[in-house]
Order: structure tokens, then C-alpha cells, then sequence
């Protein structure tokens, strides 16, 4: 297992991305800089709902937003 610091790093070459808080921090990052260096395609798991879903479907992302907020 590996652990970063930098939320950025944690997501190159990776095929999906869970969110399974409501920490404010995910709604402020660069979702198209982390779609970029993911793996295609490339998909989020919204435990919380927090995420814009329709943004990230706009930029490329295959969403699936499993909780409620």
C-alpha cells in the first residue's frame, strides 16, 4: 500500500476514485487535471453525493453517485 500526501499523485494511472466523506477538500480539486492522468476509462464513486456529477460526466468521467448527502 501506498499513501501521498498530494491528492494528484494518488490518482495518476488509477481506473477510479472513491469519495466516501463529505470533506469540502474534494469539491474545490481540479477534477479535469485528475481525469487527465487517469487511466480510461476513467470512473468516480460519490459515497456522499458532494461532486457536481454532471461536470465530471461533462469532462469525461464515468460517475456513479451511490450515497446520499
Amino acid at each position: 500500500m501506498k499513501v501521498f500526501k498530494d491528492p494528484y499523485r494518488a490518482c495518476e494511472n488509477a481506473h477510479a476514485i472513491a469519495i466516501l466523506t463529505e470533506w469540502d477538500e474534494f469539491k474545490d480539486y481540479d477534477w479535469q487535471r485528475i481525469y487527465d492522468n487517469m487511466k480510461k476509462p476513467a470512473k468516480i464513486f460519490d459515497g456522499r453525493n458532494i461532486l457536481d456529477a454532471e461536470k465530471l460526466r461533462a469532462i469525461g468521467f464515468k460517475v456513479n453517485a451511490i450515497g446520499v448527502n
